[in-house]
């Protein structure tokens, strides 16, 4: 009996253990929780606190998580503008034209004895003609510009219909360097009807073609050659929409430089990004120069033995104006480099000839018209023909549109258009 009683008080003692109600309070007097409802409370207390953290944070909308990133740059572009404030207040200005141009030779040849110039910088050529000049004289050469630049009566702009457009690439010859010749105190002192053969052409084509309307559009600066005229053609042509191109380059593309103009002026996107930022900042012209001086002050001057663009260069860059625009529709004629006599510089003239010679073979072989005036290279000797060694004075430039009147004529160039015998 005993055994009995003591088997069923353990059995109601089991019982109570398991009964919730028989629990009593351990320490602060609250009842303990099983374990699993003990980690589901903890998981719901966890989960209350991260959608109340949710609640509290602020959601980025797209605008605003653009303009948290964009902090850091604008900060940078606020800092650099800061910078160029205070280079413009403090230092000197810098032209866009000195900071580009390095060559000491090409930079004497801006300004003239009376310290006129009529340039400025370019991020492409790296100098042009200014535009908007009226009447200025410049080493003896009366200048008028229009908006782009360029020595043409009126400004151009996109082909109107029914116009017929030729454009000339070219250097100073093409430009007409002093043609005619005038002097700064008397700058009215010379023949209006001595023009540079662009013009000539010009006058000649509208008198022949009454009601047609005619545009000979000089694409010349002086110190140009073949590589930066490609360049300017390449760039403009297709607003140009020429019918007919000429080029004439040479006496620029023979002269002698520590390197060519392929690498003096590389045209990839990089560079002509810089040099399009550095023509707009004066930090970045100042930086340049200092940058020019110390590299000239660490290093001596590289002798200059290289033609700014070599012989076969010279050749492909003609070829390639031509081609240029033909892909284009128009029709081309290449013109032999002009040069007074072989005597003055043997040297320079032997390397005019090389360069003439190459350009001759290549256009030949291609079956790109090519002309060449004999009178007006160093084989004729005629003086009379030329102001000095490299530029035909204004008898030489008619004989430049004459010539050029009978090849259009042979070559059935012009398209239709009545072509003037004479001028």
């Amino acid at each position: 009996m005993a055994k009995k009683r003591d088997r069923a008080e353990v059995k109601s003692r089991a019982a109570r253990a398991d009964d919730p109600r028989a629990r009593r309070p351990q320490g602060d007097g609250a009842p303990t929780p099983p374990a699993h409802e003990e980690s589901a409370q903890n998981s719901q207390t966890q989960n209350d606190r991260a959608e109340n953290s949710a609640r509290g944070r602020v959601k980025l909308t797209p605008r605003r998580r653009l303009l948290y990133l964009s902090l850091p740059y604008l900060a940078v572009a606020l800092l650099l503008a800061l910078v160029e404030v205070g280079v413009r207040l403090v230092l000197p200005r810098v032209s866009p034209l000195e900071a580009l141009v390095e060559a000491q030779r090409t930079q004497s040849n801006f300004t003239d004895r009376e310290r006129v110039t009529i340039f400025e910088g370019d991020p492409l050529l790296y100098w042009r003609v200014k535009p908007n000049l009226r009447r200025a004289v410049w080493d003896f050469t009366l200048v008028s510009t229009n908006a782009e630049g360029l020595r043409h009566e009126g400004d151009v702009g996109r082909k109107e219909p029914g116009t017929f457009r030729v454009v000339c690439v070219g250097d100073s010859v093409t430009f007409g360097y002093r043609v005619p010749v005038v002097w700064a105190d008397k700058p009215d002192a010379y023949n209006p009807d001595w023009l540079p053969y662009p013009m000539l052409l010009e006058k000649a084509l509208r008198a022949a073609n009454p009601g047609r309307k005619i545009e000979v559009i000089a694409l010349a600066v002086p110190g140009y050659t073949s590589y930066q005229g490609l360049a300017w053609l390449r760039r403009d042509i297709d607003w140009l929409e020429p019918d007919v191109v000429t080029a004439c380059f040479g006496w620029n593309d023979i002269g002698l430089r520590s390197l060519p103009d392929r690498e003096l002026m590389p045209d990839d996107w990089k560079h002509l990004t810089y040099r399009r930022a550095l023509s707009h900042s004066q930090t970045l012209a100042h930086l340049s120069l200092w940058m020019q001086r110390r590299r000239s002050s660490k290093e001596p001057p590289r002798p200059a033995t290289t033609p700014r663009v070599p012989q076969d260069e010279f050749a492909s860059n003609m070829i390639e104006i031509a081609r240029l625009a033909a892909g284009r529709g128009a029709r081309v004629v290449l013109l032999g480099t002009v040069y007074r006599d072989a005597a003055t510089n043997p040297g320079e003239a032997a390397r005019v000839k090389s360069h003439r010679d190459a350009l001759r073979a290549a256009a030949n072989s291609q079956g790109i018209p090519y002309l060449e005036i004999p009178e007006l290279t160093e084989a004729a000797n005629s003086q009379k023909l030329f102001g000095e060694l490299i530029h035909p004075n204004h008898e030489g430039h008619r004989l430049m549109a004459l010539s050029l009147l009978k090849f259009f004529a042979a070559y059935n160039t012009l398209k239709g258009l009545n072509v003037p015998q004479g001028l």
